[in-house]
């Protein structure tokens, strides 16, 4: 493979957790992975979330960990489920579950990050709101580190409350 081969092929650079709100509180589980390329949207199904957690618990079972140890490591999965595509090809990601769909980074105009406060004493929420020429997103991020990684790779085009 040459240089220019290497330089042009589409690598992954992060993932965040996504919720993206249905009705009635209820929510659907994606993972943000950003490329060089685009930003591919990984549906993470309720039978994806529990296998994930039932083999975090069954490695610290094996490590010897007790009760709270397996607990820690089942939280953990749910939290960092994500991060598993860091590793995975964007071709396997997008082709992992139907609920899978991507944007070309290119097409992406605007992502607005905003800071709600919630209305019943739960934590503060940052939605996220992409507008793209196929349409706008909306979805909720976990943190405000994810907005970190979304500045890095879009610039500009991030209207954040944040400073980073």
């Amino acid at each position: 493979m040459s240089a220019f081969q290497d330089e042009t092929r589409e690598r992954v650079i992060g993932a965040i957790l996504l919720k993206k709100p249905k009705s009635m509180g209820r929510w659907d589980t994606y993972a943000a992975v950003i490329t060089t390329r685009r930003m591919i949207f990984a549906q993470i199904t309720k039978d994806m979330a529990k296998r994930a957690i039932e083999e975090a618990k069954q490695k610290a079972k094996a490590e010897g960990k007790g009760f709270l140890g397996q607990w820690s490591a089942q939280l953990g999965a749910s939290f960092n489920y994500a991060q598993r595509y860091l590793n995975m090809e964007p071709s396997d990601i997008l082709s992992e579950t139907p609920g899978n769909f991507y944007i070309e980074n290119g097409a992406i105009g605007e992502i607005k990050i905003k800071h709600e406060r919630s209305m019943h004493d739960g934590p503060d929420e940052l939605k996220m709101e992409i507008s793209a020429s196929s349409g706008r997103y909306d979805f909720e991020l976990n943190s405000s580190g994810d907005v970190k990684l979304l500045k890095q790779v879009y610039g500009d085009r991030v209207k954040s409350p944040f400073i980073l």
